[in-house]
């Protein structure tokens, strides 16, 4: 990796500080000498950017124990950053579900809050997501003047520019300026960054496994939750990738003039797949007289994806026929992505996977319909839904952000 050199000495010194920094950030403990030939830098240029992070409290210098691991120390030859430094706050919030996570500068997270207390009113839930924020920073003994960036994953279309969440199918929310409503309703002036949901967390999943995923060129994240999207993720030089577009593949047309969608087509993925529609079905069943399993679960209460998970495996023959049919569905799906995208892995992070049944289902309905079947390129891996997994990847992407704008130039 070279550092481009050019005629503006300020420039410059701003490009070498933000890529060393991110070398020792996601390399480190890492030596001097590895980032000079690494960045094809002078030793010299690193010892004056790292003594700048060093004296800043961002970089700390560690020695080497006898057996190997690294400690603090006053011999020093290693460098990594301080988790202490910064932190970030990191928010996903579905309009169903919503998760809030404060996270150290190494993205580890000292508190989250979930709770499923779902708004359909943009300007309650924006005033409530706040408050929620306030209070795990109130947790963590941490004001707002101490984050150093928030980031805010919501499912649908993001202007990631501008800050703003263009559409939001299933609450029928539109342009709603999500980084100036933030800032308005808490004060706070620092960086609020706006992604898409599944973006956040693939981009997370990727920033936690960063090894296993260092020599991928491109991946999908298909997340499966109360709607479906499917990211396309590119690496480039950069050791976090990018973001194609927020793959929304929950409204692709599977069947001409088939079910009804929330977003007002018909058709679509996301009305045959999505937990949505597997509960929706599940509790019609229940309504029927079927699914007697599964109705002594949940009573009088709508049905929850882990309680039709469990009906299924208890061999509830009509949970089993609705889950297996939005399996069959999301196969031709995934087969339709590969042959499209053609991506190294696609991570999938859905509910329904937690029964080994299905991902075997789903495998097979991918291979039977994709276009070429002598391609296997693709590598399949299933992700453990995770309720925090959302915020600790919105709080994922603004420390990288923060680690792609970092200047401190004396």
């Amino acid at each position: 990796m070279r550092v481009e050199q050019g005629n503006s000495l300020l420039r410059v010194k701003a490009a070498n500080q933000s890529t060393i920094l991110r070398m020792i950030y996601y390399m480190g403990p890492v030596k001097r000498a590895e980032i000079a030939e690494q960045l094809e830098l002078t030793l010299p240029t690193i010892t004056t950017n790292v003594n700048s992070m060093i004296s800043a409290g961002i970089v700390r210098e560690v020695s080497i124990r006898d057996d190997g691991q690294a400690r603090i120390g006053r011999k020093a030859h290693l460098l990594e950053v301080v988790p202490e430094a910064y932190h970030f706050v990191g928010i996903e919030s579905t309009g169903i579900h919503r998760c809030v996570s404060v996270v150290d500068y190494c993205g580890r997270p000292l508190y989250s809050h979930y709770d499923e207390q779902g708004c359909a009113d943009y300007r309650r839930s924006m005033e409530e997501t706040c408050q929620v924020v306030l209070d795990c920073l109130k947790h963590c003994h941490l004001k707002l003047d101490d984050i150093s960036g928030v980031c805010f994953g919501l499912p649908g279309w993001v202007d990631r520019e501008e800050g703003i969440l263009r559409v939001h199918p299933r609450n029928q929310w539109s342009n709603k300026n999500i980084r100036e409503d933030f800032r308005e309703i808490t004060g706070y002036k620092g960086t609020v960054l706006v992604e898409n949901n599944a973006c956040v967390r693939a981009i997370g999943t990727q920033f936690r496994r960063r090894k296993e995923m260092e020599n991928v060129e491109s991946f999908t994240y298909l997340l499966v939750d109360t709607g479906i999207a499917c990211p396309l993720i590119v690496n480039r030089a950069n050791y976090i990738g990018s973001a194609v577009g927020a793959g929304e593949v929950g409204h692709m047309v599977m069947e001409a003039d088939g079910r009804q969608c929330v977003c007002g087509n018909r058709g679509c993925l996301e009305a045959y797949s999505s937990d949505y529609a597997v509960i929706e079905r599940c509790a019609e069943a229940i309504r029927q007289g079927k699914a007697s399993k599964l109705k002594e679960l949940c009573g009088q209460a709508r049905p929850q994806m882990s309680q039709i998970m469990k009906a299924q495996r208890q061999g509830d023959r009509d949970v089993s026929a609705i889950v297996e049919d939005a399996v069959r569905v999301l196969g031709t799906a995934v087969a339709n992505i590969i042959n499209f995208i053609c991506p190294d892995k696609m991570l999938i992070d859905c509910k329904m996977f937690s029964e080994m049944s299905n991902r075997t289902l789903l495998l097979a309905e991918t291979d039977k319909n994709l276009c070429n079947k002598t391609y296997r390129g693709t590598e399949f891996l299933f992700v453990e839904p995770d309720r925090t997994g959302g915020a600790l990847g919105a709080a994922a992407v603004a420390i990288n952000h923060a680690l792609e704008t970092h200047l401190t130039i004396e």
